[in-house]
């Protein structure tokens, strides 16, 4: 074989080994990047969820961190958890677990789940958050000395009965329902009338969607409204975790497991709201409703936390 065939074979040779090594090189490359890729879409669906007290939570996802129900306490309430001094402390001072919370949000303006004070202070020293809730709350929030400087953050969403409103702040998804607040009763001292002192509160059911990961807060609403949920139906929703009242799960065997399975259909439940002497019942509970189509998660300590992963 003459010398420039055998250098214009080995120059093929050479060429189609180089395209072979480019290729394997660009495999790898990309392989490399498709797993970082599912390793940040992982991260990005954790979920961690930290229970402040009675219906407040942080909730974490990625880099987004909501406070819903969570800032209130200015006094013993005696019926249920209330945050702690050192949390407050924290939450009005915007440090440690509270710096960068992206959103608060509140379902009702009940003293168990919304302080105007506590909330308008932490606002003023967390200059990114944003507020959310419906215009009995944010009414009273008007009257706080801080109302200047945060009420270009308050977002005020009051939808009529049977109906919902959706926006996107701080890069959350959130749906905003017109849920009723379960009744309860009271009897006037001078009629012997009964009354339901909810009967006008303007109570709001949240679902963030962050991530492509739903979570549901049910606010002051209880199976006894099933008449919204048969409406909204909200099991298309595709509902990762959803936090209920205790009294969506009072009984295992009950009809009120059906308004959960029919019309919310959660793949996590965490049960909220629950009195003190409640507490253990409602965890033994929670243990035997594991394995079922969701699991059931009470929380038996405030700043207890729990990590989900949501495929």
């Amino acid at each position: 074989m003459r010398l420039f065939e055998r250098y214009t074979i080995n120059q093929h040779i050479m060429r189609k080994t180089h395209r072979i090594f480019v290729l394997i090189l660009l495999a790898i490359l990309i392989s490399i990047q498709f797993c970082n890729a599912q390793e940040n879409k992982t991260e990005d669906r954790n979920v961690e969820i930290t229970y402040i007290a009675n219906e407040g939570f942080l909730i974490n996802v990625g880099e987004k961190s909501i406070l819903i129900d969570a800032i209130f306490g200015d006094k013993e309430y005696g019926f249920c958890d209330i945050p702690d001094s050192l949390q407050i402390a924290s939450m009005l001072e915007a440090k440690e677990l509270y710096t960068s919370i992206d959103l608060i949000a509140v379902t009702h303006r009940d003293i168990s789940n919304f302080y105007a004070p506590f909330v308008s202070e932490h606002l003023s020293n967390n200059k990114e958050g944003k507020f959310i809730s419906s215009e009995q709350t944010i009414e009273k929030l008007s009257r706080t000395n801080n109302y200047g400087k945060i009420k270009d953050r308050l977002i005020e969403m009051t939808p009529e009965d049977l109906s919902f409103q959706d926006t996107v702040i701080n890069g959350i998804g959130i749906k905003v329902f017109r849920l009723k607040h379960g009744p309860h009763y009271i009897v006037d001292a001078e009629t012997g009338e009964k009354i339901n002192r909810h009967k006008n509160t303007q109570n709001l059911g949240f679902l963030f969607d962050i991530n492509g990961v739903k979570i549901f807060h049910s606010g002051g609403s209880n199976p006894s409204c099933i008449s919204d949920y048969e409406h909204f139906h909200l099991e298309k929703e595709n509902i990762d975790i959803a936090f209920l009242g205790r009294d969506f799960i009072w009984n295992l065997d009950s009809e009120v497991d059906n308004v959960v399975r029919d019309y919310l259909n959660p793949k996590h439940i965490i049960l909220m709201s629950i009195y003190h002497k409640h507490n253990e019942r409602f965890i033994k509970l929670a243990d035997k409703a594991n394995g079922n189509s969701h699991s059931v998660k009470v929380f038996a300590n405030k700043m207890e936390s729990k990590r989900y992963t949501i495929e």
